[in-house]
């Protein structure tokens, strides 16, 4: 058996993403198991204390970029950094660390399914994605008009 990838395995953007993806999530995985652990139960805890841990980060980086003073450079940096992790949400096809939940779980469920419940939306893998996806950019699109009219201010 020939372990060494062919020219044509070598240029596929579908995999070479995949492989990313997969890359971030065992990232993800390792810092969490050394993130929570003092939290006893195995994978399956942790895995639910990343799902806690994920929406309070996403809040607390969206509510310190409006503590920070209009056109400072860690506003720029969050910017930057949220749209990276947007991009890479519509790239690899959702959230790495809801995924990386998902691996510790061994479950499906995600961060968004109450969320879409109580919506009355039927939950699944497109209904998740879009919901991700248009959480995701929303925000980004919010820091980026906040970042933008700091900079229009002083110019008018």
């Amino acid at each position: 058996m020939n372990s060494k990838p062919n020219e044509e395995t070598k240029r596929d953007p579908k995999l070479i993403l995949r492989q990313i993806r997969q890359l971030l999530v065992d990232l993800i995985i390792i810092s969490a198991r050394i993130l929570f652990f003092w939290v006893p139960g195995g994978d399956l805890a942790k895995g639910k204390a990343l799902m806690a841990f994920h929406p309070i980060l996403i809040a607390s980086i969206t509510f310190l970029f409006f503590l920070l003073p209009p056109k400072s450079v860690g506003r720029l940096m969050i910017l930057v950094a949220g749209i990276l992790t947007v991009s890479s949400q519509w790239l690899l096809g959702g959230c790495v660390i809801t995924r990386a939940e998902q691996v510790l779980t061994g479950d499906k469920e995600t961060i968004v399914d109450p969320f879409l419940q109580l919506a009355g939306v039927s939950v699944n893998r497109d209904t998740r994605i879009t919901a991700t996806l248009g959480v995701g950019t929303a925000i980004i699109g919010l820091l980026g008009w906040a970042f933008t009219c700091d900079c229009l201010q002083t110019m008018l």
